[in-house]
């Protein structure tokens, strides 16, 4: 596709309505809307002259701020028609864009709907997006269209990798809006968004429950709806149930040990630890003070909970 020449065109006169060539999930930033403030429209963009509205091959975002800014005037590049758009925008905005994996998986599925083959595609396009020459990648990738609209922009905001929400396919429309509920409302990274994931689908696979059941449980919906805690706490909150609904035996030892432990009654400086996984029945006391009264109290309670059998009741229980 060669270039047919550089002028200025109306905004008014650019189809901002046609995203066809927009890879991008982000709107436009507020460094680059003071940037062209500042500046203007330094790189022009590219559009289709064939008919008003003209179409936008590439530059979405710059007429976004543009628009913003109050200009009514754009410096653009004409092109006779579509043909080849996607490609070149690609190209357009190799050095210049890092693409989410969701985003990557998009364009792909565009460049399929254009007709291009998918041999092609792996070997001349998947680079653009810096991705291997993998077919397993591609499909990988491909499957991106399964993800129902929100969750999809959820998962680009966080960057989430496509290993670890490719388990979404499996997930039909309902349980992936109850993801896109919980982790909405939680917004962990991606490397939380992985410990959730792999969590839910272990209970999921071993009780036969499907991931809404699980997701929607009364406890995990009344912590979602908390107004009071923050999100990375109704995060930690939901984990650790399922953590115990993953490990109900676990769960339990340490529910036993934390009511024998109230009944030891120690020193608040005194710290208690065990191997929380019960891998081995060692157990530790740990004292923190700064003189001999601090000290003295601390072994006192410690002796009275000897005498009193509670730390007996502590020990049977790691041991159990």
């Amino acid at each position: 596709m060669k270039l047919e020449s550089l002028t200025e065109v109306l905004l008014i006169d650019i189809d901002r309505e046609n995203q066809w060539t927009n890879f991008s999930m982000d709107v436009c930033t507020n460094k680059l809307l003071d940037s062209v403030k500042e500046v203007g429209i330094r790189h022009p963009i590219s559009i289709c002259s064939e008919i008003k509205p003209y179409k936008i091959i590439s530059g979405h975002k710059r007429v976004q701020a543009a628009i913003k800014a109050g200009l009514t005037h754009i410096p653009a590049f004409l092109l006779p028609d579509m043909k080849g758009a996607l490609v070149l925008n690609l190209k357009e905005n190799f050095s210049l864009r890092h693409y989410s994996d969701i985003e990557k998986g998009c364009i792909l599925n565009k460049l399929i709907v254009e007709g291009i083959k998918e041999d092609v595609i792996i070997d001349l396009y998947m680079p653009l997006l810096e991705l291997e020459h993998s077919k397993k990648i591609f499909q990988d990738l491909l499957s991106v269209k399964e993800i129902e609209s929100e969750l999809q922009k959820l998962l680009h905001r966080f960057k989430v990798p496509v290993k670890v929400f490719k388990v979404f396919y499996l997930w039909n429309t309902e349980e992936q809006k109850i993801a896109e509920y919980f982790f909405s409302k939680t917004r962990p990274n991606a490397n939380k968004w992985r410990d959730a994931l792999e969590l839910v689908e272990e209970i999921s696979r071993r009780d036969n429950i499907s991931p809404k059941d699980i997701l929607s449980s009364p406890a995990t919906i009344e912590i979602l709806k908390n107004k009071d805690i923050l999100a990375s706490q109704k995060y930690d909150r939901v984990h650790q149930i399922l953590q115990q609904k993953k490990h109900p035996v676990l769960s339990d030892l340490k529910k036993q040990v934390a009511c024998a432990l109230d009944d030891v009654k120690l020193d608040e400086k005194t710290r208690f630890k065990y191997q929380e996984a019960f891998e081995n029945d060692e157990m530790q006391l740990e004292l923190k003070f700064r003189d001999e009264r601090e000290l003295s109290l601390q072994v006192e309670k410690i002796f009275q909970a000897l005498q009193s059998g509670s730390i007996k009741k502590l020990i049977a229980v790691i041991k159990s």
